[in-house]
């Protein structure tokens, strides 16, 4: 269920960020620009005459924009919800660190235990096995 839930996230944030780059140059039902329309007032400027002026406006349907409008806001959604996590992540530890504070000499080496002896071996191969 992790991999499906990864797929289904992966496709909804890849047609998302799609949706978002292809929504300035759509246009509605009458050739007009529909998300260009703020690009384009006042004839806009001179490196945007492609999506004013473009004589085969890209058409989306109904279904498609509302697909892509959806991603998109699942998008921005996610992305908020992963800058929130990260902040109140790094607030957590920083209130973690200065709460426990620990004197120099607890991090001090501890001596090591010895290692038992082991009998040294009298012949190669697997033990106890017969020959």
């Amino acid at each position: 269920m992790n991999r499906i839930k990864d797929y289904v996230c992966f496709a909804a944030c890849f047609a998302g960020l799609g949706y978002i780059v292809l929504w300035p140059i759509t246009a509605d039902e009458d050739g007009g620009p529909f998300g260009a329309s703020m690009f384009c007032r006042g004839g806009g400027p001179d490196w945007l005459s492609f999506l004013c002026q473009s004589e085969q406006p890209l058409q989306l349907p109904l279904g498609l924009h509302a697909i892509g409008f959806m991603s998109a806001i699942f998008v921005t959604m996610r992305v908020l919800v992963d800058v929130v996590k990260r902040l109140r992540r790094r607030v957590s530890l920083s209130l973690a660190m200065t709460r426990t504070v620990d004197s120099p000499s607890s991090y001090a080496r501890k001596p090591r235990q010895p290692l038992p002896k082991v009998k040294p071996r009298t012949h190669f191969g697997l033990r106890g096995a017969p020959r």
